[in-house]
Parts: structure tokens; C-alpha cells; sequence
């Protein structure tokens, strides 16, 4: 199953045209730690997400 973006391009082929684009723009906006690992930073607005805290509860 594909899904279809704008003009009839397919997400697999768009992330196929726009690989190299989409990595760098990807290691350009990750911090790494000493150990040069991915990391958020505690002032990042995603580090105190707990959208999914409830649902973890549930599983456990």
C-alpha cells in the first residue's frame, strides 16, 4: 500500500527523491551528547511530553 502526497507522488518515492535532503536537515537539528548519541536537551518543548504517559501505564 502506498499513500499518495500531492501531485501523485507517492510518500515512498517522495522520501526517495528527497533522501539526502531530509537526512541532513535531520542531523542538522539533532544535539548529540559527549558520547555523540542522540539527545534532547531539558529546554527542548518535547522534553516534558507526556501525551503518552497514560497509555504506558495501561501496558504495564
Amino acid at each position: 500500500m502506498s499513500v499518495t502526497l500531492i501531485d501523485n507522488i507517492s510518500f515512498k518515492d517522495f522520501l526517495k527523491q528527497n533522501k539526502d535532503l531530509i537526512y541532513n536537515l535531520a542531523r542538522k537539528n539533532t544535539k548529540l551528547n559527549l558520547e555523540n548519541k542522540p539527545m534532547i536537551s531539558k529546554d527542548d518543548a518535547w522534553f516534558y511530553e507526556d501525551e503518552w504517559d497514560e497509555h504506558f501505564k495501561k501496558d504495564k
